[in-house]
């Protein structure tokens, strides 16, 4: 993929009222693909917070590990899945 940066690292970064994720662009050169990664890596760390595993073997994430935040991020990452992929994917 080329464009303004060529020759240095582009990246996507996923911020709102959501936790903070970036990811390389030769990893996820579409926008549907990098929601997909932002949705796997979310739902991940949520699940293992409800589940009380070990989140040193997931993607950090800057929140409170707790049920509340993990519940949140659930909902919002439907959101994510249901309207936000499909949009991209065309």
């Amino acid at each position: 993929m080329t464009g303004e940066l060529d020759g240095e690292m582009e990246m996507w970064v996923v911020v709102g009222d959501l936790p903070p994720v970036t990811m390389d662009t030769s990893e996820t050169p579409t926008p549907a693909l990098a929601l997909k990664l932002y949705f796997a890596i979310c739902q991940d760390w949520a699940e293992t917070v409800l589940s009380d595993g070990d989140l040193l073997e997931c993607h950090p994430i800057r929140a409170a590990p707790t049920k509340e935040h993990a519940e949140m991020l659930l909902g919002r990452l439907e959101f994510i899945r249901e309207e936000l992929i499909p949009a991209a994917a065309g």
